[in-house]
């Protein structure tokens, strides 16, 4: 036989089981009233259908999913316990050695990424349970990324200057009608570019910009950028 894993969502509430079989839940020919004190739960299935577990098969088998805060438990709390199962392969299990390069470094890939997820989501529970508003801080640069590729403004806590911020900067076609008009380029360039050509695409380029002073240099992150663990959304 096959192994399963199911997921289906419910509502409950806490019965005991001669509650359950007051309300006819139990059938009478299975009933036995030494259990009534029994803790459990009346269970509404997505059909409507209802019927009464023990408190202990219940609570095994789901976890209160009523607010945002719980989901995002639900959701670390699983998250870790694979982390957990992974990390212990990785460096406990012999047979990890006998896998091929490729699959050795997608399992260690897939670990790293897995624990910069569950660092989020422990960030999103600390922010709910406060009920402040989230902040991204003490990131690495594989969880920064994403945000600079979505426009977002961050920079590193570590860095010495005060105001400097790295983002992106949009994707553009410049047209031969507007290159002679562009301050930021000198003449001889715009005159090679329309000997060559008749536009310019702006494309994959990060700026670093100085609030203070307000100069801008283009942006290419060092190493040391990108072992850090100290990345930061900029809120203001």
């Amino acid at each position: 036989m096959k192994k399963y894993i199911g997921t289906k969502q419910v509502s409950a509430e806490p019965m005991t089981y001669g509650e359950a079989h007051k309300k006819g839940l139990i059938r009478e020919n299975a009933y036995i009233s030494e259990y009534d004190d029994t803790p459990g739960y009346r269970v509404e299935y997505a059909d409507g259908y209802q019927s009464w577990s023990p408190a202990n098969v219940f609570e095994e088998a789901y976890k209160v999913a009523e607010t945002h805060l719980d989901r995002i438990n639900i959701e670390d709390q699983n998250l870790r316990e694979k982390c957990l199962k992974l990390s212990d392969f990785i460096h406990s299990n012999e047979k990890f050695k006998e896998l091929p390069l490729g699959d050795r470094a997608m399992l260690v890939a897939q670990h790293h990424m897995m624990n910069a997820y569950s660092a989020i989501l422990a960030l999103r529970q600390s922010t709910t349970e406060g009920s402040v508003s989230g902040r991204p801080y003490g990131f690495s640069f594989e969880q920064i990324l994403p945000l600079i590729r979505e426009g977002y403004a961050v920079r590193r806590n570590g860095w010495n200057g005060k105001g400097l911020m790295v983002f992106k900067q949009v994707p553009a076609h410049i047209g031969s009608e507007i290159i002679p008009k562009m301050q930021s380029l000198p003449d001889e360039a715009k005159r090679l570019i329309l000997a060559h050509g008749d536009h310019i695409n702006y494309v994959s380029q990060c700026l670093i910009f100085n609030a203070t002073t307000g100069e801008a240099n283009s942006w290419v992150p060092s190493i040391s950028d990108v072992f850090a663990t100290d990345w930061e959304l900029v809120v203001e």
